[in-house]
C-alpha cells in the first residue's frame, strides 16, 4: 500500500469511499499513511487522544489493565480506532497495541476537530459514520469487561479435588 496516496486509501476505505471527493480532498490534509508492525503500541490508557487512525489492513486490540491478570484485551478494531478523541475527554480509556502488521490512515486529532468544526455536513456525516463503529464497539467491550469481573470458571481439576 506504501505506493497509494492517502486520497487513494480513503477512497478505497468502505467507511469513506461513497463521500464526496471534495471531502476527502480536504481530509487528506490532515492524515498520512503508516504502517506498524505487530505489537507496536499506539497508545497507552489514560494517554491523550491526539491521533485517529483508520484502518486499511490488519487491526488494533485494545487492552485494560487488570490488576493480578495484566494487560487483557477486551475489543478488536479493524476500520477506525480514535473515536473518544473527536467527542469526548481527549484521553484514551484503553491502550491500544497493533494485534498484526497494520497498515492505516493516520489523522491528526485536532487538525480533524478543526476540519469538522468548520463543516457542518462534514461532521455531521463523518461523526453519524463513527458512532456507528462505536456502537457495535462498546457493546462488545461492555460484555468482554463483565466477563473480566466474574470470578474464573471452576475448573475439571478443581471439581475432583472436592470430591470425597
Amino acid at each position: 500500500m506504501r505506493d497509494l496516496t492517502t486520497f487513494d486509501m480513503f477512497v478505497m476505505h468502505p467507511l469513506l469511499h461513497d463521500l464526496p471527493a471534495a471531502w476527502l480532498r480536504r481530509l487528506t490534509a490532515h492524515a498520512r499513511p503508516v504502517e506498524y508492525g505487530r505489537g507496536h503500541r499506539l497508545f497507552h490508557a489514560d494517554a491523550p487522544a491526539d491521533l485517529l487512525w483508520l484502518v486499511q489492513s490488519g487491526h488494533v486490540l485494545l487492552d485494560l489493565h487488570v490488576p493480578g491478570r495484566g494487560d487483557v484485551v477486551v475489543d478488536r478494531c479493524g476500520e477506525f480506532v480514535g473515536w473518544p478523541a473527536l467527542i469526548r475527554s481527549r484521553h484514551w480509556d484503553f491502550g491500544g497495541v497493533a494485534g498484526e502488521d497494520l497498515s492505516a490512515v493516520e489523522f491528526r486529532a485536532s487538525g480533524l476537530r478543526d476540519q469538522l468544526a468548520d463543516d457542518p455536513d462534514l461532521r455531521c456525516e463523518f461523526l453519524a459514520r463513527m458512532l456507528g463503529i462505536a456502537d457495535g464497539s462498546l457493546g462488545a467491550a461492555r460484555r468482554r469487561l463483565a466477563g473480566l469481573a466474574a470470578p474464573p470458571a471452576e475448573t475439571s481439576r478443581t471439581r475432583d479435588r472436592r470430591t470425597p
